[in-house]
């Protein structure tokens, strides 16, 4: 293994930082931190270990994602908490893939049942702002959903019906731009990429709730994100751990944040992400 060398911090973020490697200018080191946080922050705790469970989940998912063919940031493990990634110029958006009517989808279609499956996978993309602003545009919510449609995109609310809403934004394709340093997509974001990430976390969704579904858990959505790296390559990059996914055990036991979300008790939480990262292990074997 290379020797790995901590120089400065690239990002610090509510619950992991990226590390700059001295001399290995393509690669970066991402270590998980033990904060849990909800409702865009304004509920935060600290949580002993759940740095080395978000790890173990995270390093365990990426390795059974090797297996199939995904492109990835991820290398390989390092220790307990941290992870060797390639360098990647994040996109702004995250990208959802869903069997099942939870969270902001639910808000968006009341008469369906919480928790009910859907006929077919339902793939959304929501734009990643702070501050409820976007290119200096102030706008009514941070991480809108983006419908695309005709020649653009349209910004909504994420939390009520598509329906009974106009879009805050219609924005042009060719104004949908992303400064990045690496874009083969460039000079603007096209439906191409939008096609891509779609194909490739479905992909993913598909034969991860099949292993974990071999093991006993239903996988009913996950949130991912993608970037490029210094090859100009797309590659699923960040994380994916119990923050990341809604998990369901044969019980219907929630092994991801929603209980916390919920508001139970920490050491009630943190007997749940202890138990995924006990089960992560098995997708090896799948």
């Amino acid at each position: 293994m290379m020797r790995l060398e901590k120089d400065a911090k690239l990002v610090e973020g509510k619950t992991k930082i990226i590390w700059r490697i001295k001399d290995r200018p393509n690669f970066v080191l991402v270590e998980s931190k033990d904060d849990i946080t909800a409702g865009d922050g304004k509920k935060h705790d600290q949580m002993k270990d759940k740095a080395l469970f978000s790890n173990t989940v995270t390093c365990d998912v990426f390795r059974f994602l090797q297996k199939i063919g995904i492109p990835l940031a991820f290398v390989e493990q390092i220790d307990g908490t941290q992870f060797l990634a390639h360098w990647c110029d994040m996109l702004p958006y995250e990208v959802v893939v869903r069997n099942s009517a939870y969270g902001s989808y639910w808000k968006r279609n009341p008469e369906m049942e919480k928790g009910q499956r859907l006929p077919d996978l339902v793939v959304e993309f929501f734009l990643k702002t702070a501050n409820k602003k976007w290119n200096g545009q102030p706008i009514p919510c941070d991480d809108p959903l983006i419908v695309m449609g005709g020649e653009g995109f349209e910004l909504y609310r994420p939390d009520i019906p598509v329906a009974s809403q106009k879009p805050f934004l219609s924005v042009h394709e060719q104004k949908f731009s992303i400064d990045l340093e690496y874009n083969p997509y460039a000079p603007f974001e096209t439906t191409e990429l939008f096609s891509d990430m779609s194909d490739r976390a479905t992909y993913a969704f598909e034969h991860l709730a099949a292993a974990w579904g071999v093991i006993g858990c239903h996988l009913a959505d996950f949130k991912v994100e993608f970037g490029f790296d210094r090859t100009e390559r797309l590659v699923l990059a960040d994380v994916i751990d119990p923050d990341s996914w809604r998990l369901l055990d044969a019980d219907g036991e929630h092994l991801d944040k929603q209980p916390y979300r919920d508001g139970a008790p920490l050491e009630d939480v943190r007997r749940r992400y202890q138990k995924v990262a006990e089960l992560s292990c098995g997708l090896q074997l799948v």
